[in-house]
């Protein structure tokens, strides 16, 4: 299949400041499990046999390149944090115009690489989205950030 034929570019968005977590560390260099967040989105990446990972950085960019410093990765600024799409549009100029790209946020460290097969496996021509089921959509984001979703699905 063609899907099998180009390769894969992660973007991890790492550039938000993590208000809501009143700290003075960058959001994506707080521990889970003995590891940073971006650790484990990094080992996700490079699972899923990823050609090159894209980290975005912003805030405390100098302590989170610190950080990583021994990993094979191609860094992109933003320095103001203008949303999401703007993050990805940083890292864009450094993405291989042959590869398919994967955007993984930085703060979400507990999607696999199993989860990931399936948009892996889509038609490269489209855009894919990894969802989370969630009981009670109504329920306040906070409440619903803490709670394992039962299902993923690509989409």
């Amino acid at each position: 299949a063609m899907a099998d034929t180009l390769p894969i570019e992660v973007i991890i968005l790492a550039a938000g400041k993590g208000t809501r977590m009143r700290s003075r560390l960058p959001k994506v260099l707080h521990d889970l499990g003995g590891r940073p967040l971006l650790g484990h989105v990094l080992d996700t990446a490079r699972a899923i046999g990823a050609r090159c990972r894209h980290v975005v950085i912003g805030n405390g960019a100098d302590a989170v390149r610190e950080r990583f410093a021994d990993e094979e990765l191609c860094w992109a600024v933003q320095a103001e944090q203008l949303g999401t799409g703007h993050a990805v549009a940083q890292a864009l100029p450094g993405v291989g115009d042959d590869a398919r790209v994967l955007v993984m946020y930085a703060d979400v460290p507990l999607v696999t690489p199993e989860m990931l097969q399936p948009l892996i496996d889509a038609d490269p021509s489209g855009v894919g989205l990894l969802t989370a089921e969630l009981d009670d959509p109504a329920m306040p984001y906070r409440a619903a950030a803490v709670r394992r979703p039962q299902q993923w699905r690509a989409a």
